[in-house]
């Protein structure tokens, strides 16, 4: 295989269901031969810096009682991330694990942030004020969990599927398929929307 090239400023996300494949194909695409500068591979909220992992850590092992708290911590992790992520999507593009779709599908949907008083245009607000300047170029959403997960609920899938009607022009809903046919499905989809060079 030719070494592929992901444009200079492309932003490739990686959305989805808990447990459908995202960090999987994630890696998959690293190990894939990139011309030097190779793309960035990113996940959210772990991030780049100390902070975004200490927090991450902190998510995953400890119990958070407020579903406010968790959201605001994903936000910080989001916000802390934003100037490495800027410098790595000018030199060689990014391909992110995880967008503000996350935030709201579990966040806003999944956690009824709504139900504790928080008004939609602050939290939507956070979100606009963070990710405003990078836009993505395509988001592919994956909806097949391979596992059962009890935060897959109805309403975050719906989140999602609101979300790509929403983004239909940069949104490619991944089919079901073995992690082969995966990879070939996302790299020959980036081809053929102009992103590989």
């Amino acid at each position: 295989m030719a070494h592929l090239r992901l444009r200079a400023g492309a932003l490739i996300v990686l959305e989805g269901l808990d447990g459908s494949g995202k960090s999987t194909q994630r890696q998959r695409l690293s190990d894939l031969p990139w011309a030097e500068p190779g793309p960035g591979f990113l996940h959210l909220p772990s991030g780049l810096t100390s902070v975004t992992r200490g927090i991450y850590q902190l998510t995953e092992s400890c119990p958070i009682q407020s579903p406010l708290a968790r959201q605001l911590l994903h936000l910080a992790c989001q916000a802390e991330l934003m100037p490495e992520l800027v410098k790595l999507r000018e030199r060689a593009g990014v391909i992110l694990d995880r967008w503000w779709w996350s935030t709201l599908a579990y966040g806003w949907y999944g956690g009824h942030l709504a139900d504790a008083g928080i008004q939609q245009s602050v939290f939507f607000g956070m979100i606009d004020t963070i990710w405003r300047r990078q836009p993505a170029d395509v988001i592919f959403l994956f909806l097949t969990p391979f596992t059962a997960d009890p935060l897959n609920r109805h309403d975050v899938r719906q989140a999602y599927e609101d979300l790509a009607e929403r983004y239909a022009p940069a949104t490619v809903v991944v089919p079901p398929g073995s992690e082969e046919d995966t990879t070939a499905f996302i790299v020959d989809s980036l081809r053929d929307r102009g992103q590989l060079t």
